[in-house]
């Protein structure tokens, strides 16, 4: 059929989920459902990478300057309640002395309310010297802390892996084991994949999040996105739904997501940026989004500082494998649903683009991912949408078949015996809905059309009869009256006594017990009209009852002409005569 949007009224009526093979395990960090605390407290700490590998070169700037703008620009964005403290590792002791260097770990700002002047400066000051002891780094930062009740959130910049021979996994978790309420997330910039997995791997460890940064704009987005959530752990919330994820910043690096998911980002979005994910659809599969908000929005300033405010916001955009837009939808106001759908012209990788063009994300927006098969004629599949390619069926009934939107048609065909009645209806299954149905004979001339005569009324074609063995096509085309909705499904049953099948793609019938698949038509079990006498109007046989009906009504208005003639005529002769 041919398929282009699908608006999300389908989706209230979807419910069965499609069974499609899973796309690659997505990681997340906190459970389906978690209340945020609002007792502790929480702190910020900064551990940078300053080892020599930190002056390479990107462009006209070291790794270490750029890091240094990232920094600047993050604490910028820090609310002014929130202790924030750095360390620093590899800035003093050069790598000709890998003893001393592997020690070389320092707390250059303790944990107090923050200065960004100082702040600033220290970091300034930092130059790429030796080499990399994240582990000792990690142990160190243990003393720290000041005391076990706040929630402690480290933010470990590196460009690269440990290099002093010390395991910063297991440091990572004695700090869990020491009583501390921490979380590490750790940030790769222009990392390898070994890198990436150490770093992954710490963070995991404590619950934390990777991101991974090849250039300074997404170092610097990564950082205040680790930030705001840091930030924001200590707000007063409701409980908050979903799984964590993030998706990728542009198509090349689009994350595949499971259905049947409820979801949240890790972070909050600003407007008209967009967490980019897809999904591989098959033609005839609807894909709906379902957006929530919940009781609170966010406001992200121009220099990256995020404020909750009391307009939450939720969007999607679905765009083809063209890159090009389908269509998007939007959830508006304090704990607003919205279904949002397309359906598959074809076999194709849809995109789903999470933002707004005109609104910042909540990151704790929650959304679900759904597919539903619209497939006709319990084929498995949709059937086809040309009389070129429609598909054999036989006598029965098909409870569940689709027609997408206002330009698609379902076509059948039915191998036919001469002077055999058959009959055809069609009933819509929406309360707004209507159907037309159309049959064509073996030369694919139409021989029979009607539509409902109201909404959700039953259209039916009957006896219709062919002459010779061969084919009936049937063209299934429906809408919806109700704006907004274009999306019709409907039942269908077919009745009369099937002939042998034309030349083609057969209807079969599958093996007991066995489930239909793309090739298979399951046959319902026929229902035979009653008898009935016919007649014979253009090559197609119809009932002859209207016929003499008719007739009698022609005789017997030509008899009453006559006698009024008769009538006069008498009268006429009788004044002459007199």
């Amino acid at each position: 059929m041919k398929r282009s949007i699908i608006l999300f009224v389908l989706g209230i009526t979807f419910g069965v989920f499609a069974q499609s093979p899973p796309p690659p395990t997505i990681q997340t960090t906190l459970p389906t459902t978690a209340t945020v605390s609002t007792q502790a407290p929480v702190d910020i700490e900064f551990i940078l990478d300053a080892s020599g590998s930190m002056a390479a070169m990107v462009g006209t700037e070291s790794q270490m300057d750029i890091a240094k703008k990232s920094i600047k620009e993050t604490i910028a964005t820090i609310p002014a309640n929130v202790a924030v403290a750095l360390r620093v590792y590899a800035h003093r002791i050069p790598k000709s002395d890998k003893e001393g260097s592997c020690k070389d770990t320092e707390l250059l700002v303790p944990f107090k309310p923050l200065d960004v002047v100082s702040f600033s400066a220290l970091v300034d000051s930092l130059k790429p010297t030796g080499y990399t002891p994240i582990a000792y780094s990690l142990k160190t930062a243990a003393q720290d802390f000041v005391g076990k009740e706040s929630q402690h959130v480290i933010i470990l910049v590196s460009d690269g892996e440990e290099t002093c021979g010390g395991d910063p996994v297991a440091e990572a978790k004695n700090l869990l084991a020491l009583g501390f309420k921490v979380t590490i997330h750790t940030i790769g910039f222009r990392v390898d994949a070994k890198t990436k997995a150490q770093l992954m791997a710490i963070s995991n460890a404590t619950g934390g999040l990777y991101f991974d940064a090849a250039d300074a704009a997404s170092l610097t987005k990564n950082l205040m996105t680790a930030t705001q959530r840091a930030a924001l752990l200590n707000k007063p919330a409701e409980n908050v739904r979903g799984q964590e994820i993030r998706g990728g910043d542009q198509y090349n690096s689009a994350v595949p997501i499971q259905t049947g998911i409820e979801y949240r980002l890790d972070h909050h979005q600003k407007m008209d940026q967009y967490d980019y994910f897809y999904v591989d659809l098959k033609k005839g599969q609807a894909l709906i989004v379902t957006l929530a908000t919940m009781d609170k929005g966010i406001a992200i300033s121009e220099d990256g500082k995020a404020t909750e405010d009391e307009n939450p916001a939720s969007g999607v955009r679905f765009m083809n494998s063209q890159f090009e837009e389908i269509k998007k939808g939007w959830a508006n106001g304090k704990h607003a649903q919205e279904e949002v759908s397309v359906v598959a012209t074809k076999d194709e990788k849809i995109y789903l683009l999470i933002g707004s063009e005109s609104s910042t994300i909540h990151k704790d927006s929650p959304f679900k991912i759904t597919i539903k098969n619209l497939y006709d004629a319990n084929q498995g599949k949709d059937v086809g949408d040309t009389i070129d390619n429609a598909v054999d069926v036989t006598a029965g009934n098909y409870p569940e078949n689709w027609i997408s939107d206002t330009e698609d048609k379902d076509f059948y065909r039915f191998a036919v015996k001469g002077g055999s009645p058959y009959s055809f209806s069609g009933t819509p299954k929406g309360p707004t809905s209507e159907l037309t149905l159309k049959v064509y004979d073996t030369n694919r001339v139409q021989v029979a059309s009607e539509t409902s005569p109201t909404a959700a009324a039953t259209v039916q074609l009957q006896n219709i009869v062919p002459q010779t063995d061969g084919t009936l096509y049937l063209e299934v085309n429906g809408f919806d009256r109700t704006a907004g909705i274009e999306a019709v499904n409907y039942s269908l049953n077919i009745t009369g006594t099937a002939a042998a099948a034309p030349p083609g793609p057969q209807a079969t019938t599958p093996e007991a017990g066995g489930a239909p698949t793309d090739s298979t038509t399951i046959v319902p079990t026929p229902t035979q009209p009653p008898a009935q006498t016919q007649g014979t109007l253009g090559g197609i046989n119809l009932k002859d009852n209207t016929i003499l009906l008719y007739g009698l009504i022609g005789l017997a208005g030509l008899i009453l002409l006559v006698l009024i003639v008769l009538v006069i005529v008498l009268v006429l002769k009788r004044n002459k005569a007199s």
